[in-house]
């Protein structure tokens, strides 16, 4: 599974969206990314979903076949973890 670790240290740059939609269709799009991050310029840190059955987006798969999970892998933040278990 893999979980927020720290939503306040979001800075909302979207490079996990765009890490999961190329693992998913080789393009850059946030319409096409099992994460969606909804930042606020009032508020310090972003709200972060994760879609792990398709619903509209794909699911998250956990980056199959790639070493690890590209939104952990290029977050700046290291706003993104994965648990061992769930969903594996």
């Amino acid at each position: 599974m893999i979980i927020v670790e720290n939503p306040n240290a979001c800075t909302g740059c979207s490079i996990c969206e765009m890490a999961c939609s190329f693992h998913h269709f080789r393009k850059y799009s946030k319409n096409k990314s099992s994460i969606k991050v909804n930042k606020s310029i009032f508020n310090k840190g972003a709200l972060i979903n994760i879609v792990y059955k398709k619903q509209g987006r794909p699911g998250c798969d956990f980056c199959k076949g790639e070493k690890s999970p590209l939104c952990i892998l290029f977050c700046p933040e290291n706003v993104l973890q994965q648990r061992s278990g769930e969903n594996e």
